[in-house]
């Protein structure tokens, strides 16, 4: 059980390569004149198979928290830590700004050929953005002491934001023809979508805290290794790819939201390695 208090670090360390084959992907596995993938890329395995001994690496620490599935939720995740507060606080306002900031975004930009029905859905993503970003501060604040219905809930609007960003991010995505780009971004979507479904089953219907640790390592270690590895093949001026702003943006609520997920996953994992806190 004590290894299980790797998880979190193991999780936040393997971003660091995670950045850089991706990175390395980026620059040499697609077309310079057309943006297209090109055959034959080693870089996309190298970093395909970081993600998949990652998965196992991760499965392997969380297994032991399987035997937590009737500790109470406050046991389990209840704390009055500053480093997870302040985590949780910087998550929240990050997600806060970029709601807004989409929101601008949504309304200022003219696209060709955009539904009426598109445009509406970005409109709602952003408000529930925003909304997110504040539910992520006060769940931290209610971590600290019992839950009740209300504070319950607060999980709720999590999950229903991860669900709009993968609908959004998909949308946006699907009919480009450099959809091979976007690719590991929307798998980290579906996997932060499962990490904060997996958060509110721990105080609705049957908790895995086990599905939740996994789910929110390797969502982190995506996400971030995505859009790190974005930035870091722009910094070095070489990227054959152009995303756009909004693209670039979901991608930063992406890791704002990895942020408060790997917080939820230091508590869990730090209190599961300690049995005299009342977990056994």
């Amino acid at each position: 059980m004590k290894m299980t208090k790797v998880l979190p670090i193991l999780a936040v360390a393997l971003c660091v390569p995670g950045v850089v084959l991706r990175a390395l992907h980026m620059l040499n596995g697609f077309d310079i004149a057309t943006g297209l993938p090109t055959v034959g890329d080693a870089w996309l395995w190298y970093f395909t198979m970081l993600l998949v001994a990652s998965a196992v690496a991760y499965a392997i620490l969380a297994a032991p928290l399987r035997t937590k599935k009737s500790v109470p939720f406050e046991q389990l995740l209840g704390t009055e830590s500053t480093g997870f507060r302040m985590a949780a606080v910087i998550a929240g306002l990050l997600l806060f700004a970029g709601g807004l900031f989409y929101l601008y975004l949504t309304i200022t930009t003219v696209e060709e050929d955009a539904a009426g029905w598109a445009r509406a859905l970005e409109i709602a993503y952003s408000a529930v953005t925003v909304a997110c970003g504040i539910c992520m501060v006060a769940l931290a604040r209610a971590q600290g002491s019992e839950m009740t219905a209300q504070s319950a809930m607060l999980t709720l609007v999590p999950l229903l934001w991860s669900c709009l960003h993968l609908l959004v991010n998909y949308r946006m995505t699907c009919v480009d023809p450099i959809l091979a780009s976007f690719a590991f971004g929307l798998v980290a979507d579906v996997l932060v979508v499962l990490a904060f479904y997996h958060l509110a089953r721990l105080l609705y219907g049957k908790p895995r805290p086990a599905a939740f640790a996994f789910f929110s390592a390797i969502a982190t270690t995506m996400a971030v290794s995505d859009l790190g590895g974005v930035g870091l093949s722009s910094l070095m001026g070489m990227s054959t790819l152009d995303w756009s702003a909004k693209m670039l943006l979901r991608g930063g609520l992406s890791v704002a939201a990895c942020v408060f997920l790997a917080a939820e996953l230091a508590i869990l994992c730090g209190r599961a390695a300690a049995p005299a806190q009342g977990l056994e």
